[in-house]
């Protein structure tokens, strides 16, 4: 699952990318699988016209993005108890009007299915406003991280002069792996390629 999306300008990440950390219904959205790390390369050459990066490689492992995650998890769980609330309540409703519905006058039965429902256009409402609400949200965490990397790349890019830094991670056909600085990247960043890379319990 992409974490990024390309825009116009390289390396622009897509707010809305965070709902990969988390699944659930407000997500509507597979559980991720984290991208593999590429292997370490040299950068380019100083003046190399065009260089690029992997932003998808880069966001899920960046500083800050299981402490966003979980914060984004724990919103999402927030959320979908609200609605599962109103579920319950709207099954209690429907429940109640089936059990009572033979006893029932054309009005009554008629104010009862009235009322069931008005109560599931509220919960499609509220889960509209909260669809809404998880994006912002979501926007706020990713803001910072996506803030950081994207002033790496442009550090990286100024010192060795590369003219453009292009983001691939939205697919590409093929390319020149000695142009990849996703490595370099995620190295000033803080990351510990090694501890990444190394096979679970070694």
């Amino acid at each position: 699952m992409n974490w990024i999306h390309r825009g116009a300008r390289p390396a622009v990440i897509c707010a809305l990318a965070l709902g990969a950390l988390v699944a659930g219904p407000l997500a509507a959205q597979e559980q991720p699988t984290v991208p593999l790390v590429p292997e370490p390369v040299p950068l380019p050459p100083e003046g190399t016209p065009v260089v690029y990066v992997n932003t998808q490689a880069i966001l899920p492992i960046a500083p800050g993005a299981d402490s966003a995650g979980a914060a984004f998890q724990r919103l999402s769980v927030e959320f979908e108890n609200e609605l599962g609330a109103l579920a319950t309540e709207i099954n209690s409703l429907i429940d109640t009007y089936q059990q009572q519905q033979s006893l029932l006058d054309p009005a009554g039965r008629q104010q009862q299915e009235q009322e069931i429902r008005d109560k599931q256009q509220q919960a499609a409402t509220r889960q509209q406003e909260l669809e809404v609400e998880l994006d912002r949200r979501r926007a706020a965490l990713l803001e910072p991280i996506v803030a950081r990397v994207n002033e790496v790349i442009e550090e990286i890019r100024s010192e060795r002069s590369y003219s453009i830094v292009l983001d691939i991670a939205g697919g590409v056909v093929a390319a020149d792996t000695t142009l990849d600085i996703t490595t370099s990247v995620l190295e000033r960043l803080g990351v510990d390629l090694a501890a990444i890379s190394a096979p679970p319990g070694s």
